[in-house]
């Protein structure tokens, strides 16, 4: 009696488990035997044994010959068939599960309806976290126009998602305008860096500013999808499709955006002092200077305080004066 003890089934796929395997391996290995040869020498039952092989018959690992004996195909003919079948299944089912989620927004708007919340909340909701990931594919399915997005937990939420990255960058593939506003924190954390360049790779156009107050994005002029808590992106999603509010949230990202540095690149071909008194223009503290540059907080001191002394100045605003008259500063727009 062959043990079934430790036998793992890899046809388990295909639906036969391990005494589906048994039988069909004990057929591969031996030639000219009749179906009761094999059930003896597998110590099963009559049922159990008629059972299995009709299994197996039935996907066409296993034949049975003319002079009623078991016989198998090359396993690399047999099984590869039923690997490509199924992979056309799974294909299949993939396709019927992309028509599901496109038509989440339609579920979501008979839901509405039946609840009597047609028009109002239509404008502003409130909704779960657990919902966060569902309600940010169906904006981005239900809209059009440029995404607007500034990150204040770079790198988590609905953003990690699987289905969103792939919406996200199919949709970017296909022509849709994407724009991010980091915190300059990112330039101190390897992982986080990484993560933007990235995105930067794959088209995304990217600037960064010395504090981000609050997390949000503007879905072309029709939605915003934020936290409910301001500088907070804990407790849910709001979703505002009210065209003030939408318009709103545009205006507040195009000016952050106007007021943001790109991001640095290693082979930027401005000088240090160009790029040092952009920054110093643009209000950014000597700390965040230092970050953006990748030098010492010590070493932006005593630049300012040698271009102070190179364009004889007392202050800082005296500095910027100079700067401007004299044309060093250079547009953070890329």
């Amino acid at each position: 009696m062959t043990s079934v003890i430790g036998v793992t089934s890899v046809l388990s796929a295909f639906g036969l488990g391990d005494d589906g395997e048994l039988l069909y391996r004990r057929v591969l290995r031996t030639v000219g035997q009749d179906a009761e040869r094999h059930r003896v020498g597998l110590g099963w039952t009559t049922e159990r044994f008629d059972a299995v092989r009709a299994a197996l018959v039935a996907v066409r690992l296993l034949r049975v010959d003319p002079d009623g004996m078991l016989a198998a195909d090359h396993p690399r003919t047999s099984i590869s068939r039923l690997v490509d079948r199924e992979s056309a299944r799974l294909d299949q089912r993939r396709r019927e599960l992309d028509d599901v989620r496109a038509a989440v927004s339609e579920f979501a708007a008979d839901h509405r309806a039946g609840r009597g919340r047609e028009i109002a909340p239509t404008a502003i909701e409130v909704l779960p976290v657990d919902v966060e990931v569902t309600a940010v594919e169906e904006v981005l399915r239900t809209t059009s126009g440029v995404v607007r997005a500034v990150h204040l937990d770079v790198a988590s939420g609905p953003v990690t998602d699987p289905a969103v990255l792939r919406l996200t960058r199919s949709q970017m593939a296909q022509g849709r305008e994407v724009r991010s506003i980091y915190p300059m924190a990112v330039l101190d954390d390897p992982a986080l860096l990484g993560w933007v360049g990235d995105w930067a790779a794959a088209g995304e156009q990217q600037r960064v500013v010395e504090k981000v107050a609050h997390e949000f994005v503007v879905f072309g002029d029709e939605a915003v999808i934020a936290p409910p808590h301001w500088g907070s992106t804990e407790g849910g999603t709001v979703v505002i499709r009210l065209p003030l509010l939408v318009q709103a949230f545009g205006r507040l990202f195009e000016d952050a955006w106007a007021g943001a540095l790109p991001v640095p690149q290693s082979n930027d071909s401005a000088d240090v002092g160009t790029r040092l008194f952009t920054l110093l223009a643009a209000g950014f503290k000597d700390e965040a200077i230092a970050r953006y540059l990748g030098v010492g907080v010590r070493t932006v001191r005593r630049r300012v305080a040698e271009a102070m002394d190179e364009l004889g100045v007392r202050t800082r605003f005296q500095l910027g004066v100079a700067v401007e008259r004299r044309s060093l500063l250079r547009s953070p727009r890329r």
